[in-house]
């Protein structure tokens, strides 16, 4: 096993780790500011002393306050504790995403609360405390590493990215079932309720480093990049699943049954292959990590609004993306209408461009 994860004080690198940080929580309708406001409130019955300690300023008053009313604390709180950190701690990693994912990068770590203060909660300072509140994190961690979004994608870093279209920030995240690795660009904040301008692009290498014309993939690329930033916010999703999830050599062969007349759809099929390999689960857990609840989709695929049905994120409208209709990749367009229900009006292009791509 790796070395320890040591927490104690919230600003610390582990900090959020801490009944101190302040991530507010929602339990049976009601706000806590933090799990110590829920935990130290939850040792008093008379209504009095719970408000005081509940309508604490900080976590750190909340305890001040438990302390200074330790008379009347409840008969039954030996007995009770355990199981209400366990709901509090349960509570602050689902109610927020982003600390959950920093939580399993802690996997195949211990984690310790170490406190020379707490033998109960934490490990005595020396190692030998029992370290409950540590256990019920792992417990925790354990529990989240079962479910989704959370069985699906790992976060793993984040750094600035300066564009022509602005300064964005790049996360990075691998998608466990495959070691696939994947990128979100962000630009600037917003706010928790806003729905951000998103767009969820899969890997081109053709169109998107080589400005290939055969697909609009390189110019959505670069007009997704354009909106965001006159936008002022917003966020792209870079999927790694080149050529509708077949992978480029795989997209090199479809490109030379395409040369000989076949369409998209057909030259996958020819190939023992599907029209659309690709796949969205794991793009639930990118945009909670991210703080994203709502968005607006660029697309004009109904895959990718469908891949949101079931989940935690609402697509509020979805934004049309036809960009760089030419003579090259007009039949593949007019495919992915026909065949494949996107939703592109290309008819004004088709004027000029469907007898050349039919001929």
């Amino acid at each position: 096993m790796d070395d320890p994860v040591l927490f104690y004080e919230p600003e610390d690198e582990f900090g959020y780790l801490s009944n101190f940080a302040e991530y507010s929580i929602n339990i049976d309708g009601e706000s806590w500011k933090s799990t110590e406001h829920f935990y130290q409130t939850n040792k008093f019955i008379e209504p009095e002393i719970r408000n005081r300690i509940k309508d604490a300023r900080d976590p750190a008053e909340a305890f001040r306050l438990s302390r200074k009313f330790q008379n009347h604390i409840r008969a039954d709180w030996e007995d009770s504790k355990y199981e209400i950190m366990q709901r509090a701690i349960h509570e602050k990693f689902t109610q927020h995403p982003r600390l959950a994912f920093l939580l399993l990068n802690t996997e195949g770590n211990e984690i310790k609360e170490h406190s020379h203060k707490d033998s109960y909660w934490g490990d005595g300072g020396d190692g030998h405390g029992k370290n409950n509140l540590g256990k019920i994190i792992m417990q925790t961690r354990d529990s989240l590493a079962k479910i989704k979004p959370y069985n699906l994608v790992r976060y793993v870093d984040s750094s600035k990215l300066p564009t022509e279209w602005g300064d964005f920030t790049l996360h990075g995240f691998k998608e466990l079932s495959n070691n696939q690795e994947h990128v979100a660009l962000t630009l600037n904040n917003w706010d928790v309720e806003s729905s951000v301008l998103t767009r969820l692009h899969s890997e081109c290498l053709t169109g998107d480093a080589f400005a290939s014309m055969r697909c609009d993939c390189g110019y959505q690329l670069r007009k997704a990049m354009e909106l965001i930033a006159k936008q002022g916010e917003g966020l792209l999703l870079y999927l790694r699943q080149e050529g509708r999830g077949i992978g480029l050599l795989n997209k090199i062969r479809a490109y030379h049954l395409q040369d000989d007349g076949c369409d998209t759809i057909e030259a996958n099929e020819n190939l023992g292959l599907k029209a659309d390999m690709r796949h969205y689960d794991f793009v639930e857990g990118m945009l909670l990590f991210l703080g994203v609840k709502k968005i607006r989709l660029l697309t004009n695929n109904p895959k990718k609004i469908d891949a949101f049905t079931g989940t935690n994120v609402e697509i509020t409208e979805r934004v049309p993306m036809v960009e760089g209709v030419n003579p090259h990749n007009y039949f593949y367009l007019e495919t992915k209408a026909r065949k494949m229900g996107h939703k592109i009006d290309i008819s004004k292009e088709g004027r000029r461009f469907r007898p050349q791509c039919l001929s």
